[in-house]
């Protein structure tokens, strides 16, 4: 008997689990009760209704219209190079096992990194990141599961003797246009994915090419070598392209300096907050806890960066440890409390384990003159590292012991623990940070902890009520600040240029920095000898691509209805009236109530006085950025029918004011 693929429709033999064409799983899925059964299965085995069966839903509901977006998108497409010569000489079933195995890890790995297989195309793949859902580092996952895509492949032919059959990749990053159905999967189009598909195509096996904005946005954490330009089909003229080698340690936002590098301005204070609790830590031998949060590009990580730089000058020794908490991959609950033994242990990524085992005895026998203590700690550190089984040991046996590990540390130099990114951290990391704290005694441990507003929404209670806890809220930049900061970072650029990229960035540092980053990327702006200078004329200022994702991944983690509310705001400018908001989305004052008191809190709006309505007041984007990403996302069609209900709603309610007429005429022609 066969199974037919409830994807591809193709034949596959009973009792396999996966379809040997494109990887989908044969399992069948209880209409009834929802629990996967074996494929080949006739009826459920929890609930006994046939899997060939409809439920009748118990209340009529309409399906939900898909919904058209604009996204920026990084997509990926493989295929295999080899697996002609690689079959030939084998058995059906073994040539079906290895495409199985093939699509398999390919799934696995992108799923791994967050991303969405849209289809298998014969032995091609074809991913997307941004999509239903984007992060920020939608380009950097691509690379990463393109390159372990590569090396899983070229490990699986070497392991089936199959030395020849390798894959090779190609990655894009742009805007495309997404279809997304009632379970929010994205179904991409547009010249994009046909050019993904082109330079994939002109890779040389075992590797992986990217265009020039997947280049960009990954600079900091990919390391590359320029492939040549190429003529690809459908493109006027050579495409440059980049060959990705390798991932570098650290992240976007680690705590180094990059190639364009702003000067350190209007956080004097806060700077000098840190260091006074630092020395209060040392010079009393206890431990410290701060916690310093602001949104995405207000310049957490450049105040650690200028913390970690101070160390340099001090007499005393300190141990400084930092990691990053992370979004996605396997075993990263505790990624960043690894990340700072190993570098305790001088434990590179790349390590054998034997090697790095024999690197934490070293250290352990430096650190703990007790054998018993650490005959104690070792096998549970080496657990953290992944250099021994994973056993079922207590939670607080685990954190005794790491604790322990950090305090043997402060016995001979102060010590400081840096986690970025906290707004990733799994629960348990937040638990051990706080064990950490409450229970290190006598000794001088100082704890900074980076996160987005986002860590207070999952833990309203973060660092609440325990002994020596500092919090730290960086708002935006004063005007002067950021006048400084960009006189630094491009001197002698023209004054109208200036106050245009400093009304874009609204005192946030990256938005300034990544917008002077894009104009020099594209030859706009040009450096000669001490000052820069604009090439032609500019025009309005684009939005760079990694600050267009950056803000994407900010309003993805909103909740759907917060950001359709965005979108209808986005429509109306960057200032809107409670009124304006009902119609065009159709909700009552009780319904929007909520929505808007949530958006304020999580610092997307703000409030202002409305002379035109002063009981309720306007409300306002508090990035214009914010509001022109939220626009973008709507494809054009939804972007008429809500400026015609603007136009509609602002005739009714201003018909007689001279000053609205303007803007209701600029939301009738953009209907």
């Amino acid at each position: 008997d066969m199974t037919l693929c409830p994807s591809c429709g193709a034949s596959n033999r009973e009792g396999g689990k996966f379809c040997s064409r494109c990887g989908t799983s044969l399992a069948s899925a209880c209409p009834a009760c929802g629990a996967q059964n074996e494929p080949g299965d006739a009826f459920c085995a929890q609930c006994g209704t046939a899997l060939g069966a409809t439920v009748a839903p118990t209340a009529p509901a309409p399906a939900a219209a898909p919904a058209a977006e604009r996204r920026l998108v990084s997509v990926l497409f493989a295929d295999l190079v080899g697996f002609t010569a690689a079959s030939e000489d084998r058995d059906a079933e073994d040539t079906r096992e290895l495409l199985s195995r093939y699509f398999e890890t390919s799934r696995r790995l992108i799923e791994l990194y967050g991303g969405t297989v849209e289809k298998f195309i014969g032995d091609a793949v074809m991913a997307v990141w941004g999509t239903p859902t984007a992060t920020e580092d939608d380009a950097e996952r691509a690379v990463r599961a393109a390159l372990d895509l590569v090396a899983a492949v070229s490990a699986l032919g070497d392991e089936l003797g199959a030395t020849e059959l390798r894959a090779r990749a190609g990655v894009l990053t742009g805007e495309a246009a997404v279809t997304l159905g009632a379970e929010r999967q994205g179904m991409v189009a547009g010249d994009l994915v046909n050019t993904a598909s082109r330079v994939q195509s002109v890779a040389d096996p075992g590797t992986v090419l990217v265009g020039e904005s997947t280049r960009r946005s990954t600079e900091q954490t990919v390391v590359y070598e320029e492939a040549g330009a190429f003529e690809l089909k459908g493109k006027d003229g050579l495409v440059p392209l980049w060959k990705a080698l390798r991932v570098v340690s650290g992240a976007r936002g680690s705590l180094k300096s990059t190639g364009l590098e702003a000067p350190f301005v209007g956080r004097d204070r806060e700077l000098r907050q840190i260091k006074d609790l630092f020395h209060a830590s040392a010079d009393e031998r206890k431990a410290n806890l701060v916690s310093v949060t602001g949104i995405a590009g207000i310049g957490k990580s450049r105040l650690a960066w200028e913390f970690y730089k101070y160390f340099d000058g001090l007499p005393q020794i300190t141990y400084w440890h930092r990691g990053r908490c992370l979004a996605y991959g396997e075993g990263v609950t505790y990624w960043a409390l690894a990340d700072m033994v190993r570098m305790r242990c001088r434990i590179t990524e790349d390590e054998e384990p034997a090697s790095a085992l024999q690197k934490l005895r070293a250290t352990l026998e430096e650190h703990i003159a007790d054998p018993e203590e650490r005959r104690f700690v070792e096998p549970r550190v080496a657990q953290l590292l992944g250099l021994a089984e994973q056993e079922a040991r207590d939670k607080q046996d685990l954190f005794a012991a790491w604790r322990l590990f950090f305090e043997r540390l402060t016995d001979v130099y102060p010590t400081v623990l840096a986690f970025e990114d906290m707004q990733w951290a799994d629960a348990s990391l937040l638990d051990f940070v706080e064990y950490l704290f409450e229970w290190s005694r006598n000794s001088p441990l100082y704890v900074i902890t980076l996160a987005r507003p986002e860590l207070l929404e999952r833990r309203p209670t973060w660092g609440a009520g325990h002994r020596n806890f500092s919090s730290l809220y960086l708002g935006p930049l004063s005007a002067s600040a950021m006048e400084e900061l960009l006189t630094g970072l491009v001197p002698g650029l023209p004054a109208t240029l200036g106050e245009q990229i400093l009304a874009r960035a609204e005192g946030v540092p990256l938005y300034a920095v990544e917008t002077v980053r894009m104009l020099l990327d594209r030859g706009l702006l040009v450096r000669e000898g001490p000052v820069y200078r604009p090439v032609g004329e500019i025009g309005a200022l684009e939005v760079p691509e990694t600050l267009h994702a950056l803000i994407a991944a900010r309003l993805d983690g909103l909740s759907p209805e917060e950001r359709r509310l965005l979108q209808d705001g986005a429509v109306l400018g960057k200032t809107f009236t409670r009124a304006g908001l009902a119609a065009l989305s159709g909700l009552s004052e009780a319904e929007l109530e909520p929505l808007l008191s949530s958006l304020v809190r999580k610092e997307v709006l703000g409030v202002q006085a409305d002379p035109r309505s002063p009981e309720h007041g306007q409300y306002g984007f508090l990035q214009d950025l914010v509001r022109h990403v939220a626009y973008e996302t709507l494809s054009k069609r939804e972007r008429r029918t809500r400026h015609l209900a603007a136009a509609e709603h602002l005739t009714a309610a201003f018909a007689d004011d001279d000053e609205v007429v303007e803007v209701i005429a600029s939301h009738y022609l953009a209907a």
